[in-house]
C-alpha cells in the first residue's frame, strides 16, 4: 500500500511516496527534483548522491554545476545553453539544462499521489508531472501545454543519475547500432563524431564496450545519442553488483530519441550513468533542428509523454 507524507531532504522540505518495495522523494521547491529512490528489499540508493550534508539551493538559470547537481531532474524546454532562434523569442537565451530544474513548483496531493507543476519564464508553457508507485514501478506522466499562438520548439529529456559501478550493463532495443557523441571529450572526441554500437571503434583502433560501465577513473565520460529513433519504447541498466535491474519505458511516438551520460569519474569525480530518454537529440534545440531530431509544440497545443521506472531483483 502505497503511503504520502512530508519529510526533510538534507536541509530542505521534501515529499515522501512509500510502498513496499520503493521509497522515492521528491523536491517540489527545487524543480521538483527525485532526489532519492530505495529500492527497499536490498536498501539501495540508486540514484547518485552529492556528499555535501547540506542540499546546494540553486538559482534560476544558474549553471547546473553550480546546484546539487545530484538525482534525478526533468530538463525542459532544453539540455545545454543557448539562444532561441525564431521569432517571437528570437535571441532569448534558454539557460542550463532548461528552466524547470531550478524553478519551485506547486504540488498537490490527490489519493495519495502527487501531481506537480510549473510555468515557464522566459517562455510560455505549462509543464505537468504527475507521480504514482505500483509495487516496484514508479510511473510519472508528463503534460506541457504551449501557452502561446507560435509554435515552440523545445526538448525534454530526463536526467536520472543512478549510481554507477564496474560492469554494469546498458541494454537497448534491437536495432539501435549506431550513436554520435554530443560532448567533446578524451574517449570519443570530437562533437559529432559517430560509433557502432555497443563495440565502439576508437580513434586509437582500440575496441570501448558503449554497453559496459568501466571501473571509476579520473579520465572517461561520454555524453551520445543513438542516430536514428528508438524502434521500442524502453532500456535497462543492469547491475550485477547489486543483484537488480533498473527499467525505462516510455512512449517511441512522442519520446523518440535515446542519450546516455556516462560519468567514469571523469567529470567533478562523480561515478553515475544516466539513461536519457527525450523528445529532442544533441543538447540544444537549435542543433536538434540541424540534425533533424526535434520536438516542436503547435500554437496552444498540449503534449503528453511518461517515463516509467521500474525496479527488481536481477535474475542471472
Amino acid at each position: 500500500m502505497q503511503q504520502s507524507y512530508e519529510n526533510k531532504y538534507k536541509d530542505v522540505q521534501s515529499h515522501v511516496l512509500e510502498n513496499e518495495i520503493l521509497r522515492v522523494e521528491i523536491l517540489p521547491k527545487w524543480g521538483a527534483k527525485i532526489a532519492s529512490i530505495i529500492f527497499k528489499p536490498i536498501e539501495y540508493e540508486l540514484l547518485w548522491q552529492n556528499p555535501n550534508k547540506t542540499f546546494k539551493k540553486s538559482l534560476y538559470a544558474e549553471q547546473f554545476a553550480e546546484g546539487e547537481s545530484a538525482c534525478f531532474d526533468d530538463m525542459f524546454p532544453n539540455i545545454s545553453s543557448s539562444y532561441y532562434e525564431k521569432a517571437p523569442w528570437k535571441g532569448i537565451e534558454m539557460p542550463d539544462h532548461g528552466e524547470v530544474w531550478s524553478l519551485p513548483w506547486n504540488l498537490t496531493i490527490l489519493n495519495q499521489n502527487i501531481e506537480m507543476e510549473v510555468n515557464g519564464v522566459r517562455f510560455p508553457y505549462r509543464f505537468k508531472k504527475k507521480m504514482h508507485l505500483d509495487e516496484g514501478t514508479i510511473y510519472l506522466s508528463y503534460e506541457v501545454e504551449n501557452l502561446s499562438p507560435y509554435q515552440f520548439d523545445f526538448i525534454w529529456s530526463a536526467h536520472p543519475l543512478f549510481n554507477a559501478n564496474a560492469n554494469m550493463e546498458f541494454i537497448v532495443p534491437e536495432g539501435m547500432d549506431e550513436i554520435v557523441n554530443s560532448v567533446d571529450g578524451k574517449r570519443l572526441g570530437s562533437y559529432g563524431s559517430k560509433y557502432n554500437f555497443p563495440e565502439a571503434i576508437l580513434d586509437s583502433g582500440k575496441v570501448f564496450r558503449l554497453d559496459k560501465v568501466p571501473p571509476i577513473n579520473d579520465f572517461g565520460y561520454q555524453k551520445y545519442y543513438f542516430t536514428t529513433p528508438v524502434t521500442e519504447g524502453w532500456c535497462s541498466l543492469l547491475d550485477p553488483q547489486n543483484e537488480i535491474k533498473i527499467h525505462l519505458e516510455y512512449p517511441k511516438e512522442s519520446v523518440k530519441y535515446l542519450g546516455m551520460w556516462l560519468n567514469e569519474g571523469g567529470y567533478a569525480g562523480q561515478y553515475n550513468i544516466a539513461p536519457e530518454p527525450c523528445t529532442g537529440a544533441m543538447d540544444r534545440v537549435d542543433f536538434s533542428n540541424i540534425w533533424g531530431m526535434n520536438s516542436f509544440m503547435k500554437p496552444f497545443e498540449t503534449c503528453k509523454w511518461y517515463l516509467n521506472i521500474s525496479v527488481n531483483v536481477l535474475v542471472v
